[in-house]
């Protein structure tokens, strides 16, 4: 271990999705080589991952695997906001609207979505928009005649809660277990800023459990257990030791005799039971 600090281990859950990253703490931090290229845009790009991953963690704590669905709301000719604060008014409404039928219905709104603004790919201006995912708790998805989906809460279709346009649905599959790819989706779609500015939630919605280890030793790489799946290793600096690894933690088994053991060899991997909460 270094002179003057330590390594720390930071575990965080989202659902089943795991991400640990290794770093160091202390003072006299072991120097990085200096690299050529590091200017402000890779800063930029490190700070829209950080984004990202905040908002996937949020997604992954509340919709994954079959417990959201995803909705674009789209304005009529009629209906188009003037901006985005009039259109992010409109927002609010229809979450007041869904959530007073979802209490009618004895459940509760759980939400979070964007205003889109911009072109994903281009980064230009598009017509406004909102995507969001809200709870499947007290909302029947089936399909219409053309086989188009349809959501219903309390008897009443969706389209005619948000009343300004059309509304596009999705699934989110029980196969769906990291929602990494919708937050980077959504978050691709709005200008950058600070996180209560690009996105809304409720704020019923469970937060992630972080958890900080400190260690004797700085490791060589992160590693997933046994069973695991990897969604993103990062590039292991040699230099400083920084790593990080985000995955999917297999289904909990029951283990005949020594569950312990089956920790030890990475066959499972203990996860303290999630917290609510909101922002």
């Amino acid at each position: 271990m270094a002179e003057g600090g330590y390594w720390m281990i930071r575990t965080i859950r989202s659902g089943r999705v795991i991400e640990k990253s290794q770093f160091y703490v202390g003072e006299r931090r072991p120097r990085a080589k200096r690299r050529k290229g590091n200017s402000s845009a890779k800063k930029k790009d490190g700070n829209a991952m950080s984004a990202v991953r905040r908002y996937a963690r949020l997604m992954n704590c509340n919709f994954a695997a079959g417990a959201g669905i995803l909705l674009t709301l789209h304005y009529d000719a009629v209906h188009l906001p003037a901006d985005k604060t009039a259109a992010e008014r409109e927002l609010e409404n229809f979450w007041r609207r869904l959530g007073y039928r979802l209490k009618k219905a004895g459940c509760e709104l759980k939400a979070t979505g964007i205003t889109s603004e911009l072109d994903g790919e281009t980064g230009e201006r598009v017509r406004l928009h909102h995507h969001l995912i809200i709870s499947r708790e007290g909302v029947a998805v089936t399909r219409n005649e053309k086989g188009e989906l349809r959501a219903l809460v309390g008897g009443v279709e969706l389209r005619e809660v948000w009343k300004l346009g059309g509304v596009d649905i999705e699934r989110i599959s029980e196969g769906q277990e990291d929602l990494t790819g919708i937050a980077v989706y959504f978050l691709g779609q709005v200008e950058a800023g600070e996180d209560e500015k690009r996105w809304k939630s409720t704020r019923n919605l469970k937060k992630p459990v972080i958890e900080s280890e400190r260690v004797s030793a700085m490791s060589r790489v992160l590693r997933a257990p046994g069973g695991a799946t990897v969604s993103e290793i990062g590039h292991y600096d040699e230099a400083n030791g920084s790593h990080y690894i985000r995955y999917i933690r297999r289904p909990r088994q029951k283990v005949g005799g020594n569950r312990e053991m089956a920790l030890a060899r990475g066959e499972l991997d203990e996860a303290p039971p999630e917290t609510g909460g909101g922002r």
